[in-house]
């Protein structure tokens, strides 16, 4: 074949497709989180190599390392000395795999492997690369797939949160610019805030995606076989740095994360405590569950031995977790010893059912008693804590169930009473992805705070999807999870998450939002088709269908949701009526000693101040950056040109002196080329209108 035909026979659109949403998420997270390039581009690259390589050289190793570090490089920049700003997304880990994964393909249509005559044996690493990749395809477009229904709702999601925090200027010929959201807070921290939760999900999806769309049809690989395979491989790293930090010091490998040293808890290389008492027992009980399966099939005594081992050695770091661990090991054990020894020893599916019936309801009694023994212990343990804790709920409840349930966690408790009061002001359409926190942080809750020493995100997945996204909201995005379910028929599988979601939101970082995935989208077969789905699936009206409501489910959330922006405001008065002061646009606020705003970009617009007559006056923006055309505009109340004159060039800047006409409400600089300069603080009145 020659080499044009094989370049036709390249996956065009995948390849601009997944290019495209890469770049995107790219962008984003670099105008979210612009740290300066000496600190980024280290952990980056080293992500970024974790991610490519072993995606180029195999598909197979490229799974393992990918899954191997997104639950072990989440604090990566801060072990190696750099701050840890944006860290928590891997970016580059993701980013690496995708790109290694399309370049692979790429490399193999062009070198020939989809003919029959492999190179000669003189090219024997070649040949032996192609062997080990065969060359994947998929003959479904890329539309019908269940992942382009969710990825399409993300931008939905994108698009809406950037209408909340940056306003129409993009709209409206002004670019993106920067505005002070909150006295302390720009526009661009609070989108970064809303991007905690998007740019993992879009990165972990695409990833998923890239892999099973790059998979060859049919496949001999197991991929969720290799994702676990890796994810093993983690889990393990992470024990023996949980171990090393319980006997020897908890600051063992950990930079980075806040106050779980303080607290006295371990963390691996999770990203917290918080992280890791929910990520220990959920892939604890995987592994214990692979052990349990190879025992079951194989009667080795090694298998059963090292269940035993793995059982007492997680339980045994599970003594300085917090106590959402121990909830959801008790809970999850609990359950799969009932599950597997009514399995093993009763025959008979009736009594199977009554006897798994009855210790299900025996089971709050034992819980119950198990922590009325542990509450008399005197040690200063996690599950010691919880268990004297549970004591004082149960002791107060018939009294006061306030007092209650502050005995039990008087912060998680605060931070539903602020999300119950959220959910039912805006129930429908919910208050905006990333409101959460941005709440917690605005002036009126500030003053007002008591009890909640840190800004998060709810206290429960729950909460989180019904405060930022409504019933609507939430309808969507579990239309998505039922879907992926149903395509994979993994329902038992996904219960694994029920319980862990009843401590965070586990998406908001890359390592809980990667194995809240796995789970939802990888079973023990890898990726086929339940029977029920794929006999639909075979039918001319389905795969139209569920596009349709793919597409018109998140179209007509956003047409809803976006009803609210319209009232923001455009340029210097977006959110005026909230805020009371014309935005200034700034990048940089006045610093001492020179009180000067720093501004960056190619457009801005300001209010001018009001005025009777003419106004005369010097605007001079000292800048060492050069353009080659620097223009002032003057505009009318409905933002129509009115007048229009270039700044002229000096030594230090640019400077233009004249008079604003008659009817000027607001005045627009532009630059051809993008442009840095720095304008006083006397420019601009006490409402942020500028004066001249």
């Amino acid at each position: 074949m020659r080499f044009l035909d094989r370049l036709r026979s390249l996956p065009i659109l995948d390849l601009v497709f997944f290019f495209g949403a890469s770049l995107l998420v790219w962008n984003l997270h670099r105008y979210v989180e612009p740290v300066p390039s000496e600190f980024f581009y280290p952990s980056f690259l080293l992500q970024f190599s974790f991610g490519f390589f072993p995606q180029l050289y195999q598909r197979k190793w490229g799974r393992v390392w990918t899954s191997m570090a997104a639950i072990t490089f989440v604090r990566l920049p801060y072990l190696s000395g750099i701050p840890m700003v944006g860290s928590y997304q891997l970016v580059g880990l993701f980013l690496g795999s995708i790109l290694g994964i399309w370049v692979r393909e790429t490399l193999l249509v062009l070198l020939g492997r989809n003919e029959t005559a492999l190179p000669k044996q003189s090219e024997q690493i070649i040949t032996d690369w192609m062997i080990r990749n065969p060359t994947g395809k998929s003959n479904l477009p890329i539309w019908y797939s269940t992942y382009f229904g969710f990825l399409f709702f993300i931008l939905c999601l994108m698009i809406l949160s950037f209408l909340q925090f940056q306003g129409m200027g993009l709209f409206t010929s002004l670019g993106i610019q920067e505005f002070l959201y909150y006295p302390n807070l720009s526009s661009r921290e609070a989108m970064g805030l809303a991007c905690k939760i998007l740019i993992p999900l879009t990165l972990v999806i695409l990833y998923f995606f890239s892999e099973e769309r790059s998979m060859p049809t049919p496949s001999k690989d197991s991929l969720s076989e290799q994702v676990r395979f890796g994810l093993f491989l983690g889990f393990g790293i992470n024990l023996l740095v949980m171990f090393i930090q319980s006997i020897w010091s908890l600051d063992f490998f950990a930079k980075g994360t806040l106050l779980s040293v303080e607290a006295g808890r371990t963390t691996g290389f999770f990203q917290d405590s918080g992280s890791a008492s929910w990520l220990l027992p959920v892939l604890g009980f995987l592994w214990i569950s692979k052990l349990m399966h190879i025992w079951r099939m194989s009667k080795e005594r090694f298998s059963l031995i090292l269940l035993i081992l793995s059982f007492v050695f997680i339980s045994w770091l599970g003594l300085k977790q917090g106590k959402a661990f121990w909830i959801i090991w008790s809970l999850m054990i609990s359950i799969g010893m009932i599950q597997q020894l009514t399995e093993i020893w009763i025959v008979s599916p009736k009594h199977k059912i009554l006897t798994r019936i009855g210790m299900y309801l025996f089971l709050p009694v034992l819980g119950c008693l198990t922590l009325y023994g542990l509450s008399l212990i005197s040690k200063e343990w996690g599950l010691v804590v919880l268990a004297k804790r549970f004591m004082l709920f149960l002791n107060s409840f018939p009294q006061n169930s306030d007092i209650a349930f502050q005995h039990l966690d008087l912060v998680r408790l605060e931070l539903i009473r602020v999300a119950n009061s959220g959910i039912k002001e805006n129930l429908w359409m919910g208050n905006g992805i990333g409101s959460f926190p941005l709440y917690l942080l605005s002036p009126s809750h500030v003053a007002t705070n008591k009890y909640i020493p840190f800004i998060d995100f709810p206290p429960t997945f729950y909460h989180w999807i019904l405060y930022d996204l409504g019933i609507l909201g939430a309808f969507v995005f579990l239309f998505f999870i039922g879907i992926f379910l149903w395509e994979r028929g993994l329902w038992k599988q996904a219960i694994l998450l029920l319980i862990p979601f009843l401590f965070g939101v586990q998406i908001q970082n890359s390592d809980g939002a990667f194995i809240c995935f796995y789970l939802v989208l990888l079973g023990e077969k890898g990726t086929g088709f339940s029977p029920s789905f794929d006999k639909y699936r075979k039918t001319i009206w389905f795969s139209p269908l569920l596009l349709i409501l793919s597409i018109g489910l998140p179209l007509n959330y956003s047409l809803f949701q976006s009803q609210k922006f319209l009232s923001l405001g455009i340029g210097s008065e977006f959110r005026k009526n909230e805020f009371k002061e014309y935005q200034i646009a700034y990048t940089l606020p006045p610093k001492s000693p020179n009180y000067e705003y720093e501004f960056h970009g190619k457009v801005w617009e300001w209010k001018l101040v009001d005025a009777n007559g003419l106004r005369n006056g010097r605007i001079f923006l000292e800048t060492n950056f050069k353009s080659s055309l620097v223009e002032i505009i003057f505009l009318n109340v409905d933002r129509n040109r009115i007048k229009q004159e270039l700044f002229t060039e000096t030594k230090s800047g640019y400077t233009w002196n004249g008079e604003a006409p008659n009817g000027a409400s607001f005045l627009r600089i532009q630059s051809r080329s993008k442009l840095e300069f720095r304008l006083p603080k006397s420019q601009f009145d006490s409402i942020g209108r500028i004066q001249f």
